[in-house]
């Protein structure tokens, strides 16, 4: 039950994060959470709404000293775009609240771990390779905008520049508004999906309907300029069905898309999920390999395979990897690329939150996992049954990783190592990697 509290002020002290990285104040009974605040600040509070007993408030400022870790956000547009919400916090302090963010969800679980690795941080500027813009029309102002959904809300942000995004002429969108609004369809476009690959900066294009030929040619001439002013190829797509593959506009026939991992080139399809982060990913790779230390003659079970960013690496250092996904075109493009590569891999599409899914595989000697943001609950089981002597469990969420490590530590796993790994500088999301053995009850 939510009760509205618009229009009352407080003073607050802000005592702690939550998980999202918003200050936390305690007053009587009651819990406040204040996006934008600090800890040890005090803060000038208006009240917006009670829910499942915490108040939300929105920052009026701040009453005194500002916390030694803010400092003032690089983003024009960062105080309504949803896309950030850590920019006015220093970049070393987003990296100990990830940390302790991680340290206390599995605190609450009971999930004991001895030994934490340094975190891995690359730039934190530029560094997302993929993204999704909405684009919105106005029907009054007879114009589009584009940018990110701002914080809990349906509405967009209307930004020029993106500077977590790779700095390219092609990502500007003030021009790509100009674009749109000269289409015949620009009430009909909906989102714009950049992609920086190794190989090419590929824009996958939404719209509701086909587009005419006209708008094709100025999409076409618009890209054709912005191809003579880059070295990296340049790649359009269009999809105007929801749960259809996009079909290229422009070039006509274009070239494979990869990005490398661990010296190797990945193909992937212009709509595949690839981590954000190319930095972070090849560190993250690295230490994958390091941790679980994969033997020649090992049988390792790669699970949440995707388009095999783990899969591969491991391929080349072991006896043959099992790598299963729930995407049949992944695991289909997984196994042509092993093949061509000659590397001992296998694939198997399965629905990996479906129980039983994994009985009828052969014992493996070593298992990686990196699911979504869900967890891997349905997988613990088999785990457990299968006493496996190494599982590394790459995750994007500390709180299904630290239920998920619950399961395993009492049925005889121990965590030898962990550590965080920062996927996406200037939010509140950190990923977790966790290496456990199997000792036995």
């Amino acid at each position: 039950m939510k009760q509205s509290g618009k229009g009352r002020e407080l003073s607050l002290i802000i005592d702690n994060l939550n998980s999202e990285g918003q200050g936390v104040a305690r007053s009587g009974r009651d819990v406040y959470f204040v996006p934008g605040a600090l800890v040890g600040e005090k803060v000038r509070v208006r009240m917006l709404e009670r829910s499942k007993k915490i108040w939300h408030t929105q920052l009026l400022g701040i009453e005194g000293n500002e916390s030694e870790a803010r400092r003032t956000p690089d983003c024009p547009h960062y105080q309504r775009c949803g896309g950030c919400d850590l920019q006015h916090m220093q970049y070393d302090a987003q990296v100990l609240f990830k940390q302790s963010r991680v340290e206390r969800e599995f605190g609450r679980q009971k999930v004991p771990v001895d030994s934490w690795a340094a975190p891995l941080t690359s730039e934190e500027w530029h560094y997302r390779r993929k993204a999704r813009l909405g684009v919105r029309f106005s029907k009054e102002q007879q114009k589009n905008f584009i940018g990110f959904r701002e914080a809990a809300s349906s509405h967009l942000t209307d930004i020029d520049r993106c500077i977590v995004l790779p700095d390219h002429p092609a990502l500007g969108w003030s021009e790509w508004r100009q674009v749109i609004n000269s289409l015949e369809a620009a009430s009909l476009i909906t989102q714009i999906e950049p992609l920086l690959a190794d190989s090419a900066l590929v824009f996958i294009l939404r719209a509701l309907k086909p587009l005419s030929g006209n708008d094709h040619q100025v999409l076409i001439q618009t890209f054709e300029r912005w191809q003579a002013g880059s070295d990296l190829p340049l790649q359009l797509w269009v999809r105007t069905e929801k749960h259809a593959s996009p079909v290229a506009l422009w070039p006509d026939n274009p070239d494979e898309i990869w990005h490398e991992v661990d010296g190797l080139k990945l193909r992937i399809q212009a709509d595949d999920f690839i981590q954000v982060n190319r930095s972070i990913n090849q560190s993250m790779v690295a230490q994958a390999l390091k941790w679980l230390e994969p033997a020649e003659n090992e049988q390792i079970w790669d699970l949440f395979a995707g388009h095999g960013n783990f899969s591969m690496p491991l391929a080349k250092r072991c006896k043959q990897v099992i790598a299963v996904e729930g995407q049949q075109a992944m695991t289909d493009s997984l196994q042509a690329q092993a093949e061509k590569l000659a590397l001992s891999l296998q694939t198997k599409c399965a629905d990996l939150s479906a129980s039983g899914t994994l009985e009828s595989l052969p014992e493996p000697d070593a298992v990686l996992l990196d699911p979504p943001r869900a967890g891997a609950d349905t997988v613990m089981t088999e785990l457990i049954r299968r006493k496996v002597g190494r599982i590394l469990y790459v995750s994007c969420d500390p709180a299904t990783l630290a239920r998920d490590l619950a399961q395993l530590v009492p049925a005889g796993y121990e965590v030898i190592k962990a550590g965080i790994m920062d996927m996406f500088p200037q939010t509140h999301h950190v990923e977790t990697m966790v290496l456990l053995k199997y000792r036995g009850k």
